[in-house]
Formats: C-alpha cells, sequence, structure tokens
C-alpha cells in the first residue's frame, strides 16, 4: 500500500497553499427535497492493474453524495482548510470485461478546487483524495498465473482524482484507485487502476 500512503500525503502538503481558489462546482451541500441529497456522478473507462496479473478493461460508476456537514458550520472557514470538514459519501463500482476482479466500492471524497477561471469563466482545476472500502469478486489462494490473491473480499479503497471542471455541471478528469488488505492478511496482491472519467453534476451552486 505504499503507493496509495505516498499520494495523499504528498497532495495534501500541496493543498493548503493552492485551495485558496475557490470556483462554482458540483453541489457540496444539501439542497430542497430530496434530490438535494445527491452532488454529482461520475463514470468512464477504467485501465484495471495495468502491466500487471490482471491487465485488463473495466467501467467504472460512482454517485456522490452531498456532504453530510452543513453548510452553516464550515461557511466562515479558511477555503484552504475547509475543503477537510465538506467531504462527500459516495458509491461507485468497476465492472471487469474481461472476465478478471470487478468491485463494488463507498467511502470518502474530499474535493478542492486548485484554480479557477484557468481557461474561460467560470471553469476550474479541482482535486479529490477518496478513501473507503470495497468488496471484489476476486480468487484467492489459487495461484493462478492471470488472477491476484487479494487475500480476501473485503478491502480497504484510497485513490485520488485530478479533473478540469468544464463548467459548474461538467468535468473530464484523471482517476487513480488503488485496493488493498493494508497487510491484514497473508497474501496482499493488491490492485492498481486508472482511467478517464466523465462527470456531471446535479443542480450545481456557488461554494
Amino acid at each position: 500500500m505504499r503507493t496509495a500512503r505516498i499520494v495523499p500525503v504528498v497532495m495534501c502538503s500541496l493543498l493548503p497553499e493552492v485551495a485558496l481558489a475557490q470556483a462554482d462546482g458540483p453541489r457540496i451541500h444539501a439542497g430542497e427535497g430530496i434530490a438535494g441529497f445527491f452532488s454529482e456522478t461520475r463514470g468512464g473507462g477504467i485501465w484495471h492493474d495495468p502491466g500487471a496479473k490482471e491487465d485488463s478493461f473495466a467501467v467504472n460508476g460512482e454517485l456522490l453524495f452531498v456532504s453530510p456537514v452543513p453548510a452553516r458550520v464550515t461557511a466562515g472557514l479558511d477555503p484552504r482548510y475547509r475543503w477537510i470538514l465538506e467531504p462527500r459519501p459516495h458509491l461507485g463500482f468497476s465492472a471487469n470485461t474481461g472476465g478478471k476482479t470487478s468491485k463494488g466500492y463507498f467511502g470518502l471524497t474530499w474535493t478542492a478546487m486548485l484554480a479557477r477561471e484557468v481557461v474561460h469563466e467560470g471553469d476550474g482545476i479541482r482535486f479529490d483524495l477518496l478513501f473507503g472500502g470495497s468488496v471484489n469478486n476476486g480468487l484467492h489462494d489459487r495461484n493462478l498465473p492471470d488472477r491476484k490473491d487479494l487475500g480476501g473480499n473485503l478491502l480497504f479503497h484510497v485513490g485520488a482524482e485530478i479533473g478540469y471542471q468544464i463548467d459548474p455541471t461538467w468535468s473530464v478528469s484523471l482517476f487513480f484507485d488503488h485496493d488493498s488488505n493494508g497487510g491484514l492478511a497473508q497474501a496482499n496482491q493488491s490492485l492498481n487502476s486508472i482511467g478517464l472519467r466523465l462527470g456531471y453534476a446535479f443542480r450545481p451552486v456557488l461554494r
């Protein structure tokens, strides 16, 4: 899990300096009615386990909910640190098209706007960190040449995403995630994936 630990630590050290820029973007806090609890959906093509045993293609989809932290709680905080207290719950899946490991995952996503009005008014550069768990349909203790022994069907799931917020509704991003048991089982042949995702925000609002 070394890669998964290094990326969040490095990025967290940089974010306070660059997260001063806030921009229009996906809904972070709850709106009116039942639809106000949904924040954003993202999805795209994923390169599963690149260059390793399960090297293949997968389809990814994810739904993000609004932050459970009320907007009034964080409204007066310095924007360099406000994102830390505004995580959004997420649910997602990666469906492997080559008969390799598929998974569902859940957890929290922290989002910071790194820059705004990069190309035109209303756009921006966004960075996300995610942490949670995943449930997979992998095979274990089989010693197969094309399948990894993940040490279990319930794993830690961490990742990061860098994206271009085209406007308050649409975004495109580069996505990376990592699944591992964190050394809690004897076997720990972890999985990595990388891909491109398109995002659509439900009723975006000013942050």
